[in-house]
């Protein structure tokens, strides 16, 4: 299969070529190809031209998104994970306050509950007076719980941003196939209908990228006729 710039060059070469050539546009009119129909393929071609490149663009921006996304996360996790240690701690005997801050049952694994978890803990942290006056006493004041609330917020916003990227990297895509399958199509039916336009000049072909079998010479034809005479005879012999 061949390579997208492959297929990319192999229309640029067929339809630039065409309409540099008078020789071969002449040709190929008679047979429906005039000037504007084949400016209309160099128009499908530089729409897939552009798809590939939106492609390009957003398969980038979806990385740098993921790599935003990840390192947030490290720091999201760190500020949850470590207020939830100290909680656990300075209510180890108070089952009722860690029920307050979210830290009765398993650690969140997805996404979605972690940031619900981690909401959950960093605003009864800072809503829930007695909680409040305990954490204050651990380093928690409400100072530093809104700082480390921003990191979450950070991770919110840049999980929001990856899935995003996300969806735009898949539609471009579609679009991106979708664009190459119309120029593969148009290219297909145009060397075709050039094959036959141009079944007597084969050098105006080679010039679309078209390859031609070389027809042997009468030297050539009487050597092979003469190499298998002799062929023959040895074996009689």
């Amino acid at each position: 299969m061949r390579s997208i710039a492959e297929q990319l060059n192999a229309a640029q070469v067929a339809i630039n070529n065409t309409l540099s050539d008078a020789e071969i546009q002449g040709l190929v009119a008679q047979y429906g190809f005039d000037a504007t129909r084949v400016q209309q393929g160099k128009a499908v071609h530089e729409a897939a031209v552009a798809a590939v490149d939106a492609q390009t663009a957003a398969q980038g921006m979806q990385r740098d998104a993921t790599a935003r996304a990840e390192a947030a996360k490290r720091e999201a996790w760190d500020a949850y994970q470590a207020l939830a240690q100290v909680a656990r701690a300075a209510f180890a005997r108070n089952r009722e306050q860690l029920a307050v801050l979210g830290l009765g049952g398993r650690a969140p694994r997805t996404t979605a509950a972690f940031l619900a978890a981690a909401y959950t803990l960093f605003d009864n942290a800072l809503r829930v007076e007695p909680v409040a006056t305990v954490l204050a006493q651990y380093g928690y004041d409400a100072a530093r719980l809104q700082s480390e609330r921003a990191r979450l917020e950070g991770y919110d916003r840049a999980n929001q941003t990856q899935e995003a990227a996300k969806g735009a990297a898949q539609q471009s895509t579609r679009d991106q196939a979708a664009a190459l399958t119309a120029l593969n199509d148009w290219v297909a039916q145009y060397l075709k209908v050039a094959k036959v336009a141009l079944r007597n000049r084969k050098e105006l072909l080679e010039k679309l990228g078209v390859t031609t079998r070389a027809t042997k010479t009468a030297a050539q034809r009487a050597g092979a006729k003469k190499a298998a005479a002799t062929k023959a005879a040895k074996k009689v012999e």
